[in-house]
């Protein structure tokens, strides 16, 4: 077994003990194309019923790192492993216009003057002078269940689309679970490559 199949070894048995995951699968070639293929599916759809365009960027980092993969989760939440997730709204110029924010910090956000709540978990900035078309942005996710796993860098994922969470759970026989899917990326160190 060469040094890359080591760390990929050692990367599904990480992955696989963890409480929650129920299943995990490297994106091969073909697997891949088909997630990308729907990820932009997803984005020429556009965001509230495609009133908005949207750019996931977590996605399309883990899909650039040299092993991607997706894991199906059966919990809400595995806070042992990936960050709570934002959503912003951007301008071209890369400004924050409104963000998704926790009911804590909801609470924190109704003393302030300069947000508008556009919905009870919804913000919007008021004091910022907005240039060119907003649109959603989908950042990049800290995944820490691959921690600590010599000859891997770059570790990252993203919340995917609707449309690639129903092919992946066909695809994986979870069809009728309410499980749910989350794509990580990383690379592997040159000098673990052989």
């Amino acid at each position: 077994m060469n040094e890359r199949d080591k760390i990929l070894e050692k990367v599904e048995q990480r992955i696989r003990g963890i409480p929650g995951i129920v299943d995990m699968v490297f994106l091969d070639n073909e697997f891949k194309e088909k997630i990308i293929a729907l990820e932009r599916k997803a984005e020429e759809n556009g965001a509230v019923g495609g009133l908005m365009p949207f750019t996931n960027k977590g996605v399309w980092e883990a899909l650039s790192r040299q092993v991607s993969f997706v894991i199906i989760v059966n919990k809400i939440s595995i806070p042992e492993v990936a960050s709570d997730h934002q959503i912003y709204l951007v301008d071209r110029k890369g400004q924050i216009l409104g963000e998704y924010v926790s009911k804590e910090r909801a609470m924190e956000f109704r003393k302030r003057d300069d947000v508008c709540f556009l919905s009870d978990d919804f913000v919007l900035y008021s004091n910022i002078e907005i240039v060119g078309e907003p649109y959603f942005l989908i950042p990049e996710i800290e995944f820490h269940g691959l921690d600590g796993i010599e000859g891997i860098t770059r570790v990252t994922s993203g919340s995917i689309s609707t449309l690639s969470d129903f092919f992946i759970r066909c695809t994986k026989g979870y069809l009728e679970s309410k499980h749910w899917t989350h794509l990580v990326g990383f690379d592997i160190v040159a000098d673990h490559q052989q």
